[in-house]
Formats: structure tokens, C-alpha cells, sequence
């Protein structure tokens, strides 16, 4: 069951991350190794259980601060610790936007107060949304094929994803610059984000001809 607006909270602990987004019906499994990160994860599973996702701003971009406007809350599902680190994952809730970072430094982790409302549709299953001229099962194809080119991983478990839950995944964890993935956070529907990662993996990586491409219309 989704939460309401009025039950999420309205301050939140800024967790940095710079190589991953995350995404609102999504989960994020990561082993953090740093161990000012893993205190703040500690500190956040014992007070409400939520962590403020974000991006940190690249260094000739900052002003006044070195975070981005826009971030993901993230419900911390699990968390242990071992000698790797701390071993966590989390689950999207809902993107927000930050109205004020309050002060912090020494052994006060980050922290700001945000907004949720302008992404109220973040709480509704996006499979509910109109994708027509869409082939979402064309572009699964096509991100398998990626992520075939890429990794050497066994892609089993990708195929076993629907379209809508590949797209998400593809979306936070390929290898894109940070305003690239930025771009991807902020974009306003399901079929914006999936518009816009074609065009970006189209860009990077894809080197096929336009006959083969995966956004067919129907």
C-alpha cells in the first residue's frame, strides 16, 4: 500500500550517491563502504527509516550547494553491516525536491527539508500510464541487447523483468554522466523517462541501424 503525502517526512538525511539514481517503485541493493555513509544509513534506519537519495553537483556547477534541487526518498528495506561495509537495500518511495538544507558539519550528518507535492504521481503505479506508440517490449529487447554488449553478467534475471521494471533499472545504474542521469530523475512521467533513455543510450551506446530501432511506433 503507497503512503500518503501527509505520512512521508518532511525532513529527511541527505545520503550522496554518484553513481546510481534512485527511482520511485524501484529497489537498490549496495554494499557502502565508506563509513561516514554507513553511520548516516544507521542513523536514519533508527530514527524514521528513510534516507534522502540525491546527486552531488559537480564542482564548476555548485553555488550555494553542492547538491542537486531533486532527489528520490528511499525506505531503507535492509541493512547489516560485515566486513565489507554495510550491506543495504532500498526501496524508491517517492522524488522531492529541497526547499532548505539545514546546517550540518563534524559529526551532524546532512540533512534538508523538502517537498513532495509536485511529484504526488510518483505514488501511483506507472503502469497506469498511456504509452501508446510505445513498443515497450521492442525496447526491452533492445536493453538486453545492451546490457548483453556490456557486462558479462548473466542477463536472466533482466529477462525475467517486465518492460516498465527494465526500464527503471536501465535507468539508474547505466553508466551515464551525472547530469545525464540527473535528466532521468527529474523527468515528469514513465513515458518521459523512457523517451528520454533511449535518446541517451542512444547517444552512448547503441550502433545499430534505424530499422532496428527499439521505440517502433505502432
Amino acid at each position: 500500500m503507497s503512503p500518503e503525502l501527509a505520512d512521508l517526512p518532511s525532513t529527511v538525511y541527505l545520503f550522496p550517491l554518484d553513481r546510481f539514481i534512485l527511482l520511485p517503485e524501484t529497489t537498490l541493493p549496495m554494499t557502502i563502504t565508506d563509513p561516514r555513509s554507513g553511520e548516516l544509513l544507521e542513523t536514519a534506519e533508527g530514527a524514521d527509516g528513510y534516507v534522502g537519495v540525491i546527486q552531488v553537483r559537480q564542482p564548476e556547477e555548485r553555488s550555494e550547494s553542492r547538491f542537486f534541487d531533486v532527489g528520490c526518498l528511499g525506505r531503507i528495506r535492509s541493512l547489516e553491516r560485515d566486513d565489507e561495509g554495510h550491506r543495504v537495500t532500498l526501496e524508491g518511495v517517492i522524488r522531492f525536491r529541497v526547499r532548505r538544507e539545514l546546517p550540518a558539519g563534524g559529526d551532524v550528518p546532512p540533512r534538508a527539508q523538502v517537498d513532495y507535492e509536485e511529484f504526488a504521481q510518483d505514488l501511483r503505479p506507472a503502469e497506469e500510464e498511456d504509452l501508446e506508440g510505445w513498443n515497450l517490449e521492442g525496447f526491452k529487447a533492445a536493453l538486453l541487447r545492451i546490457g548483453r554488449m556490456h557486462s558479462a553478467r548473466d542477463t536472466t534475471r533482466l529477462e525475467a523483468m517486465s518492460g516498465y521494471q527494465l526500464v527503471r533499472m536501465m535507468a539508474q545504474t547505466a553508466p551515464l554522466a551525472v547530469a545525464e542521469k540527473q535528466a532521468l530523475l527529474e523527468t515528469r512521467s514513465f513515458r518521459e523517462l523512457t523517451e528520454l533513455l533511449f535518446q541517451l543510450l542512444a547517444m552512448n551506446f547503441l550502433t545499430t541501424t534505424p530499422d532496428s530501432s527499439p521505440s517502433s511506433a505502432n
